[in-house]
């Protein structure tokens, strides 16, 4: 037999016994438990075959396999599967049923201590008025973040910090400035960093702008002019000679978007290390407008009402993608309607742990 089907032949018999452990792995670590807590034998059983396990039990596969190297005080590989369950699995487990009872109450009062510990945040979105209506308070466009536990956090673009702060549990939000966003429309992508204990977890969030604006209808002759009118003269010389002259008055064409800019300012301190007085939110907070206190309460009855079918439905709801109609006017002073486009996708970065 040739070697290239020899290796086939072996890496197939491997890829087969893996495909095999993953489908019931649960069982072969009900009984290594049950046999004793050799933490070591379970986490090097388990996670050859995680990639083989089906996605619907990853969340349960990772969890052990962080218990098992937060027993033997492995703190980074402890770290890799907490990131592993929450990020991936987005913290859902199966209360461990497959395992006794002593057994699932060790593993899930373990995960409890994380899930107060980790912050984990649920959604990251845009915010709109029901029935696509623009909602912009006060030329401030809002990115709305659900996270479960405090994390200091710096979000910036391209290097720089445009706010900084503390997440509280529950809903947060970063405000762009609307206007600027509308006038440079394209894409962005901001680097979010959030910190808690040791750890820092990192995300990417993409957003595109895209922004249509009517093409100018024109204006009837019997119309009275409007907006500044420009002169100007082109002038065409060969060789030093003039040879050819042209004079025009024109009204150049402008809008405006009639979104305010935000001139809300955002305090922050790059510099405020946890636990020192500088880093309290009281001292390292912001000026925040009635707009944002006002979004706030509407958020509030969104995310209360999700689990409450019966209750009257809430003004806004969170997307990832939405288009809405803007009035604006032209620079005669003309009523139109600017169309916008945004899309916000999220990405997870590598975390980084320090040491303690």
């Amino acid at each position: 037999m040739a070697p290239k089907r020899i290796f086939a032949f072996v890496f197939a018999i491997v890829l087969g016994a893996g495909a095999l452990g993953a489908q019931q792995w649960r069982q072969d670590v009900a009984g290594q438990f049950a046999k004793g807590k050799n933490y070591k034998a379970i986490a090097d059983s388990l996670a050859p075959i995680y990639d083989w396990i089906d996605p619907a039990e990853k969340p349960d596969a990772a969890a052990i396999l962080a218990l098992c190297a937060g027993r033997r005080g492995d703190a980074p590989e402890e770290m890799r599967w907490i990131f592993e369950f929450f990020e991936k699995g987005r913290g859902k487990d199966s209360g461990f049923v497959f395992l006794d009872f002593l057994n699932q109450t060790d593993i899930i009062g373990y995960l409890n201590v994380w899930r107060m510990r980790y912050p984990f945040v649920s959604e990251i979105a845009l915010v709109r008025g029901i029935g696509d209506e623009a909602f912009i308070p006060q030329g401030l466009m809002p990115i709305v973040l659900d996270i479960s536990s405090d994390a200091y956090y710096k979000f910036s673009l391209r290097g720089t910090v445009l706010q900084a702060g503390q997440f509280k549990p529950g809903v947060n939000i970063l405000g762009l400035d609307a206007a600027e966003l509308f006038l440079n429309p394209g894409s962005r992508t901001f680097l979010l960093e959030m910190k808690s204990g040791n750890l820092i977890l990192k995300k990417e969030i993409d957003l595109d702008v895209e922004v249509t604006v009517p093409a100018r209808v024109p204006r009837p002759a019997a119309a009275p002019a409007r907006g500044r009118p420009v002169d100007y003269t082109v002038s065409m010389y060969v060789e030093g000679e003039l040879v050819m002259t042209s004079h025009k008055t024109e009204t150049p064409l402008s809008w405006k978007t009639g979104v305010p800019v935000n001139t809300n300012t955002w305090g922050w301190n790059s510099n405020a290390l946890p636990g020192s007085e500088k880093a309290n939110p009281l001292n390292n907070s912001v000026d925040i407008p009635a707009a944002i206190s006002y979004l706030y309460g509407l958020l509030k009855d969104l995310f209360t009402k999700k689990n409450k079918p019966e209750a009257p439905a809430p003004q806004i709801e969170t997307v990832q993608d939405m288009s809405v109609t803007y009035p604006i006017k032209d620079s005669d002073g003309r009523s139109e309607e600017m169309k916008i486009s945004l899309k916000l996708r999220t990405r997870n970065l590598p975390f980084v742990l320090n040491a303690p």
